[in-house]
């Protein structure tokens, strides 16, 4: 969470013009939470590491926030083994250049005068690089301890994507994200022509997260268009946000998991390892249910042919994070053969995260025994961070 100010240091000329962005978005409508993305006073990750406070602060202030080296006292401060760290700018990059012109004018305000005369897909290209060259200078921190996610994003050629997932894998990079809004090369994830990229990734133990912020391209921004739903939520990923939105984050990431199990990519890949991370988890079981039901209805399908069920494949290969708001204790106790899918995120320091998260999802998994606490904040994630 570098703020606005600060990023041409990390990222260069492309850095610089996101910072103007992020000022952009507060003009429109001023976001007054510590996790607003400009705030030019500033200076750099000065905090304190503080037991007392750790898991309160959030934003651009927070230990760590700005200087990654620092994170590893964070980390043990909270208890925390080894994480997955995913980039604010680089997502808001993805949607600054993906978007509608509707889109970007609701989240961002019309002004593209900051871009210097690039289009917005131009300058998500630009901001994109530059961030995959920090992410693989910071790929694998303290040991492995903290991993930079990269980015591949979506490409009408496969070729492209491969190229970039090549670059990533062989500069050390450990998890990658990829976009759900559309399909990738143009094609079903499920394509044999992808099947390069799912080998490559399952040879390397590259974890594939599907993440927040990509479902602004999924579904039409008119549909947020009420003035039931002019109250916003502010978040650096996705400022001037709506509950409408948040209520349909998960559809895009349903889309492609049921393309990929569908498909039969599971089966040629069993050791692929997926992460969907902070699209909730309340909608897994049941696209779970789904897909087993219609493997029946349609007997000659492809996917009826395959040795496992749909539920089997996504226990066996997919994570999944909860929003800490969200009663896990209910959706285990619910499905427990999805038990080693589900598993705990700080979202540190992103005020979705929630205060004292740790303790909340503690004390709802707690009273369904020591092994399935221990799976939900340990060993499920290590399917993630091998």
């Amino acid at each position: 969470m570098i703020p606005g100010h600060l990023l041409e240091e990390a990222f260069g000329d492309a850095g610089r013009i996101m910072g103007k962005l992020f000022e952009a978005a507060d003009r429109l409508r001023p976001d007054p939470s510590a996790t607003n993305m400009h705030q030019p006073a500033i200076s750099g990750d000065t905090k304190d590491v503080d037991p007392a406070d750790i898991w309160k602060v959030k934003g651009p202030t927070a230990p760590s926030a700005i200087d990654l080296s620092r994170r590893v006292e964070v980390l043990d401060v909270m208890g925390i083994d080894r994480q997955l760290v995913f980039p604010t700018t680089a997502i808001a990059a993805l949607m600054v250049g993906g978007m509608t012109d509707l889109g970007y004018e609701q989240r961002w305000g019309g002004d593209v005068s900051m871009l210097e005369g690039m289009s917005r897909p131009e300058f998500s290209k630009k901001f994109l690089q530059a961030y995959n060259d920090w992410a693989i200078k910071n790929a694998s921190l303290a040991g492995g301890r903290i991993r930079s996610v990269g980015m591949v994003p979506t490409s009408q050629n496969a070729d492209e994507m491969i190229a970039t997932a090549e670059r990533l894998v062989n500069a050390g990079v450990r998890a990658v994200y990829l976009q759900a809004d559309e399909p990738p090369g143009g094609a079903s994830p499920a394509h044999t022509g992808l099947d390069p990229m799912w080998r490559l990734f399952e040879s390397n133990d590259v974890a594939v997260t599907l993440h927040i912020g990509t479902e602004f391209f999924f579904i039409d921004p008119r549909w947020s268009l009420a003035d039931a739903f002019q109250e916003l939520f502010q978040s650096p990923e996705i400022p001037n946000t709506t509950i409408q939105m948040f209520s349909t984050v998960h559809m895009a990431v349903d889309n492609y998991l049921s393309t990929l199990v569908l498909g039969g990519v599971f089966e040629r890949f069993p050791r692929l390892r997926l992460g969907l991370l902070e699209v909730g988890a309340h909608w897994i079981a049941p696209a779970a249910q789904r897909m087993d039901m219609y493997v029946d209805v349609f007997p000659g399908s492809f996917a009826a042919r395959l040795p496992m069920k749909p539920s089997e494949y996504i226990a066996r290969n997919v994570r999944i994070s909860p929003f800490n708001f969200e009663p896990i204790d209910r959706y285990i106790q619910n499905d427990p053969s999805l038990v080693d899918i589900y598993c705990y995120s700080t979202d540190y320091p992103h005020v979705e995260g929630t205060k004292d998260s740790m303790a909340n999802m503690l004390a709802k998994v707690k009273p369904l025994g020591e092994d399935v606490t221990e799976k939900f904040f340990r060993t499920n994630a290590e399917w993630l961070l091998p």
